[in-house]
């Protein structure tokens, strides 16, 4: 088995086993992990960004995902940035939409 297919198995496992989300991206649903840290948190001076991100596999991720629309859990939500890990995971800070 190549390293290239070790790790995208590596990756399905990863999401699979801690996916706490469904995530609705280019008309996939594909397994996420779900962040949303302003959720009851008091934030201070000097926080760090309090947007809400979502791990998903980066095949699932159009070339520039910015402004595209997902769905977290039947939520609508914006992309407005996205961090590939170069392993096969892209985390996505997302803004939530009405």
């Amino acid at each position: 088995m190549s390293f290239a297919a070790f790790q995208a198995l590596a990756n399905a496992s990863v999401l699979q086993h801690l996916a706490n989300a469904r995530v609705l991206i280019g008309g996939e649903d594909v397994p996420g992990i779900f962040r949303n840290p302003a959720q009851g948190v008091a934030l201070g001076i000097g926080a760090a960004d309090s947007r809400p991100t979502v791990t998903v596999s980066s095949a699932a991720v159009t070339n520039d995902p910015i402004d595209t629309r997902i769905d977290i859990d039947g939520t609508p939500y914006m992309v407005a940035a996205a961090e590939p890990d170069g392993t096969g995971l892209t985390v996505l800070i997302v803004d939530r939409t009405q």
